[in-house]
């Protein structure tokens, strides 16, 4: 308890403060009695001496080095029986207990002995801390109960307002506000956020509570304040609240420790459900670029939830953060640095940093992350989409995430795609501009995937579209059974790639030159065209081509 509310007690009836006022707000955490030179060896911090100064009759500058000495200790003060050996506190050492400030106590005129102060003083003590002790496993309770109530960090914050009718604040770990009591509605209050952010932002590592008084003038109605940092396995942020003076007693402090545990446990939670779900969400992207579901039914379905629809247009992206080459570059102090690097994970910064500068481009997107890479899908608006522009915006934000948080990272950019299926193309198309910038000593870059071949035109073209196309050139294979059926249609593939070449196609299919012959007469009856012709042998060799593509559903 505070030295002020001990000497408030009738214990110390009678008791004058004659020296160091502006101590008493020390905290008492024990009492001792003791009377020999050598006192100053047993004392701890937090505690009050009692004394008849009898060893200083002698040597009254004995007293101005105990009480030196005591307030290095951090002891809450010195009450002395004066009168008991006619004790003569000298103007310079209340002078110097003053500037200090040291409380010194007179207890001449207490009607009680020392043992019975001591006494007394430690069940008043005692009591103190099991009324505190109460104080906050009621007020934890009551925070927890909220919580199992579905109640979220903003009603906990509006609580914790009216138990200590004080303005709250909760700034995060980049000490942006989070949430807030209704005072911050005012314009007179935002000054105050902005002093404390001042604050903070010089103290990198502030890990226990803080007290501390703001020196403008004009914040003088709430000057007081009170941090105390919020972690769960990493820094969080803080919370905060102001007064117009020091808090009187011990349970302002424990309400605000139970608030921040409480808080801390809430987030605890929250990034446990965020974690899995972007576990979800890594786990379904991962799959879909590496092959592993192969209906587009399928993927829609799984998909549904990140926004994939049936007919829509993507743009796969794979970000990387850039290997430090630059010695001045490491020592930088990054977005995390802020706080001690060893309570954050500095992957998920990286990613909060990326997506948060990415939203800014005013794109729709989900991002993910696979093996060391962050993954963006990109839902282009073909009314809004112009390459040349995007492409400026994204070397524009990693300008702009390098300045403002020393973030290096480089972009590679795959081409668009219809069908949820070929995201993994795209992606893969991103991964392969990563590497092509790597490999050109860059960083920092953003690099598109240039090659466009045929497959890239016919991924511009809706599925079933590409799906009408085969089935209609191949309709005239249907008369006849799967097995021959196969047989002349990889027979018409080879020759078409070897160039109409009878005796190369005949080598790569293993068989006799006139078996090739016989197979192509019989087609070209099926189909009723004469296989060399330039129109129809174009429109096979692009069915062909799309087979692949449609190779991707097993239904298919």
């Amino acid at each position: 308890m505070l030295l002020e509310q001990l000497l408030l007690h009738p214990i110390f009836s009678g008791s004058t403060v004659i020296a160091g006022h502006s101590g008493l707000s020390r905290v008492v955490e024990t009492v001792n009695i003791m009377d020999a030179p050598d006192i100053i060896h047993f004392l701890k911090p937090g505690e009050l001496l009692l004394t008849n100064g009898y060893f200083m009759k002698e040597n009254p500058e004995a007293l101005l080095d105990l009480i030196l000495k005591m307030n290095q200790l951090k002891c809450s003060g010195l009450a002395v029986k004066t009168r008991r050996f006619a004790l003569d506190i000298p103007q310079e050492i209340k002078d110097a207990a003053d500037r200090i400030p040291f409380p010194i106590i007179e207890i001449s005129s207490v009607e009680h002995s020392l043992g019975e102060i001591l006494q007394r003083s430690t069940s008043v003590i005692l009591d103190n801390k099991n009324d505190e002790l109460q104080h906050s496993l009621t007020v934890h309770k009551q925070f927890a109960s909220m919580i199992m109530k579905g109640n979220g960090i903003p009603e906990i914050v509006t609580a914790l307002t009216q138990l200590l009718h004080s303005p709250v604040v909760l700034l995060n770990s980049k000490l942006q506000v989070t949430s807030h009591s209704h005072h911050f509605k005012l314009p007179k209050f935002l000054p105050l956020v902005s002093a404390v952010e001042t604050v903070l932002s010089s103290q990198p590592s502030l890990q226990t509570a803080a007290h501390l008084c703001l020196l403008d003038p004009a914040l003088h109605e709430y000057r007081h304040v009170a941090i105390y940092p919020i972690f769960t396995y990493r820094h969080e942020g803080f919370l905060i609240t102001f007064q117009p003076k020091q808090a009187p007693s011990n349970q302002h402090d424990l309400t605000l420790e139970q608030a921040s545990n409480v808080i801390g446990m809430e987030m605890s939670k929250l990034q446990a459900v965020k974690e899995r779900s972007r576990r979800y969400k890594n786990e379904f992207f991962s799959d879909l670029i590496d092959g592993f579901i192969g209906s587009e039914q399928e993927a829609l379905h799984r998909g549904k939830k990140y926004g994939l629809k049936q007919k829509g247009k993507y743009l796969l992206l794979a970000a990387k953060k850039d290997e430090q080459t630059n010695p001045s570059e490491s020592q930088t102090t990054n977005a995390a640095a802020l706080f001690d690097e060893r309570l954050i994970s500095e992957r998920d910064v990286q990613y909060e940093l990326i997506k948060r500068h990415f939203s800014l481009l005013g794109e729709v997107f989900v991002m993910f992350t696979k093996n060391d890479l962050f993954g963006m899908l990109l839902f282009i608006q073909e009314s809004k989409w112009e390459e040349g522009t995007f492409l400026k915006h994204l070397s524009a934000m990693t300008s702009l995430l390098f300045e403002q948080s020393q973030l290096s990272i480089s972009l590679g950019v795959g081409n668009p795609v219809t069908n949820v299926l070929d995201i993994g193309l795209s992606y893969n198309e991103a991964v392969k501009a990563l590497q092509i910038g790597y490999q050109m000593k860059k960083t920092r870059f953003v690099q598109s995937y240039q090659s466009k071949d045929i497959s890239y035109l016919f991924r511009m073209i809706p599925d079933d579209e590409l799906k009408q196309f085969y089935e209609e050139t191949f309709q005239c294979f249907s008369s006849i059974d799967e097995t021959e059926q196969k047989e002349l249609m990889r027979t018409l593939n080879v020759y078409y790639d070897t160039q109409c070449q009878l005796v190369e196609t005949a080598k790569r299919l293993f068989v006799h030159r006139n078996t090739v012959i016989y197979r192509l007469d019989k087609c070209e009856k099926l189909m009723g065209i004469k296989l060399k012709d330039a129109t129809e042998s174009l429109r096979f060799r692009i069915a062909f081509a799309i087979e692949p593509l449609l190779r991707r559903d097993p239904s298919r």
